[in-house]
Formats: structure tokens, C-alpha cells, sequence
């Protein structure tokens, strides 16, 4: 579940309205509760007023990145769309596991293209998946590479998945001129499962290269590398 500034915020409030409920009954003075309150009340507007609301999403996206698990299951997740982007035959042009890593918190508020979305695999179009024109070739490789994430985090992860939520509308948009565009959603998630699956070892590399900060050459190499290794 990604929780954003504005759910954290209330979730604050709730926090201390509770303490100002249970602090009046253990003789603490109602200030306190309602001075912090305030205090982060007005954070949140100026946050708003701004920076368009990044400082709350930056603080969201560094506490998310403290923990391993997070982001071994982002590096994963974006391994999925990267391997299966180079095994369809389209060059990756860049890559980033989080967007606040190697960044400090001036060139965020600075960035206006930060939205507080971690990560994320840039391919060479040729041309757009939301085109009607697409063969139905084209369109299948977009399909499995939108939906590589997921079924990376599935093939990984135990199954669950926190990821994907821009990357399934991103792919409902490319479809929605089918007429039954859910049959190739769920085609395309299989075919992206059956897809890594087969290639476990690799994306398990890729991953760790990818969280190691590699460059995206050396990332292909490791592919390349990996899938002419024998296999026992």
C-alpha cells in the first residue's frame, strides 16, 4: 500500500488528537498537542504552497528507502522491466531504483519532475505504445514489459506486491482500443512471469547490479553475461 504525505498528515492529527484526549486525562496541558498540531498544519500548507507538496513526498520515499527489504523489492521490480525490455529487443536508456537516492533534498524541491515515485526504467520508443497502429506484435512486447515489475515482485517477493500502479495504467491506456483489452492484461502478465521465470538467475543479478548503482552498460553486459552461463 503507498501511503502519501497527505495520508501520513492525518495520521499525525489522528495521533495527537489522541494524545491531547489521553493527556487531558493524565494532567498534560491540551497546548502541547494542539502547538504540534499547528506546527505541522502549517508544514503541510507551506510544503504545499511551495513545493508542490515534494518535501512530503521525498520524506515519504527516504523512510520507505531506509529499510533493505524495500529496496531489494524496487530493485527487483525495476530488474523485471529492464530484463524484459532487453530480451524484447529495445535499448534501455536509463534506469533509477529510487529517485532520491545520490540526491540531496535542495536538488528535490528543486527537481519539478519529482513526484516521490521510486525508480524507474526508460526505453528507447519506437513508437507509442498508445498508438492504435501498433502491430500486434509491438503491441505484445510493450504489454509484457509493463507488466514485467509485477510479475518480477510475484516471482520474487513471496507473490505480494506494493509496486505497479502506474505501470498497470500506463499499459490499461495502450489497450483500451481492444476490445478486450483485460484478456491481454492478463496475458501480459503471464507471458512477463513466464518470461522471468525462466531467466530467475539473471534478474537475480541484474537486481543486485542495478542496487549496486551499475551503469546501464554494465547492466546489459551482466544479462548477456548470465544468459550464455551454462546452466546446471
Amino acid at each position: 500500500m503507498n501511503v502519501t504525505a497527505t495520508d501520513l498528515l492525518a495520521i499525525f492529527i489522528f495521533t495527537i488528537t489522541m494524545m491531547s484526549l489521553v493527556g487531558t486525562m493524565a494532567g498534560l496541558s491540551p497546548i502541547v498537542p494542539a502547538a504540534i498540531a499547528i506546527t505541522l498544519l502549517s508544514l503541510w500548507g507551506i510544503d504545499i504552497g511551495f513545493w508542490q507538496g515534494k518535501f512530503g513526498a521525498y520524506s515519504q520515499a527516504w523512510l520507505r528507502a531506509r529499510s533493505p527489504k524495500y529496496r531489494e523489492r524496487v530493485s527487483y521490480h525495476e530488474a523485471g522491466h529492464f530484463l524484459a525490455a532487453h530480451v524484447l529487443g529495445f535499448r534501455v536508456v536509463s534506469y533509477a531504483i529510487a529517485g532520491i537516492f545520490g540526491r540531496s533534498l535542495g536538488e528535490i524541491l528543486a527537481d519539478d519532475a519529482f513526484t516521490g515515485i521510486e525508480g524507474g526504467v526508460e526505453i528507447e520508443i519506437v513508437d507509442a505504445p498508445n498508438s492504435s497502429n501498433l502491430s500486434a506484435n509491438l503491441l505484445d512486447r510493450y504489454s509484457t514489459i509493463y507488466m514485467a515489475g509485477i510479475a518480477a515482485e510475484q516471482l520474487m517477493c513471496g507473490g505480494e506486491t506494493e509496486g505497479g500502479i502506474d505501470d498497470m495504467q500506463s499499459l490499461r491506456k495502450s489497450i483500451s482500443h481492444l476490445p478486450n483489452p483485460m484478456t491481454q492484461e492478463r496475458w501480459a502478465l503471464l507471458n512477463a512471469r513466464n518470461l522471468l521465470s525462466d531467466r530467475r538467475l539473471v534478474l537475480v543479478a541484474l537486481a543486485e547490479q542495478m542496487l549496486n548503482g551499475a551503469t546501464v552498460e554494465d547492466c546489459c553486459q551482466t544479462i548477456e553475461q548470465n544468459l550464455l552461463a551454462p546452466k546446471n
